[in-house]
């Protein structure tokens, strides 16, 4: 079974796209949706001290983050992009290097769980943590940079991760990989 959708006869860059992808344009307006509530929270939290929205939107992103990994098109943040979006034309990419990208958001995401939450850590390392996300967020959002995907990309070019037969389009074609 393929993670994302795996439409017949899609095609990416002229080639193939035999493998499940996401909408672009569906996950960069979550990303914009994310980021808004991720603003809020930090600034209630940085300047007002208030860590109430801070823990819910952990929460949320924790759960979101939770839901991608198993299944993109269900989750709440993706879904409610994918609605606001639904006019455009879409513009697929891979999804096996977005789940790992969402990975690493969830294991930001449960790292706060730990520190902010749990611990009730407050500081620079939580408002650091916080920052690196809305700047992954930001840059998804604002210029469709997938950081994460840049990550999986150069981890199986490192040998690290397994290189699949067909190599899945990254978002605007920025990661061309050679056949294993």
């Amino acid at each position: 079974m393929a993670y994302g959708m795996v439409i017949p006869g899609l095609e990416i860059d002229g080639k193939p796209a035999n493998y499940g992808v996401v909408n672009e344009r569906d996950t960069r307006a979550g990303a914009g949706l994310m980021l808004v509530m991720g603003i809020a929270a930090f600034t209630a939290a940085f300047f007002l001290k208030s860590y109430t929205l801070l823990m819910v939107t952990v929460g949320l992103f924790t759960l979101e983050f939770i839901i991608r990994v198993i299944n993109p098109h269900k989750a709440p943040f993706y879904a409610l992009g994918r609605l606001i979006v639904k006019r455009q034309n879409p513009e697929y990419s891979g999804a096996v290097q977005k789940r790992f990208a969402w990975s690493l958001g969830l294991a930001m995401a449960l790292s706060m769980i730990l520190i902010a939450i749990v611990l009730q850590i407050r500081g620079p390392l939580p408002f650091a943590i916080c920052g690196i996300c809305l700047s992954l967020l930001w840059l998804e959002s604002a210029f469709g940079i997938c950081v994460g995907c840049k990550m999986y990309y150069g981890l199986m070019n490192l040998g690290l991760i397994k290189k699949p037969e067909v190599a899945p389009a990254c978002p605007g074609g920025v990661c061309p990989m050679k056949k294993p």
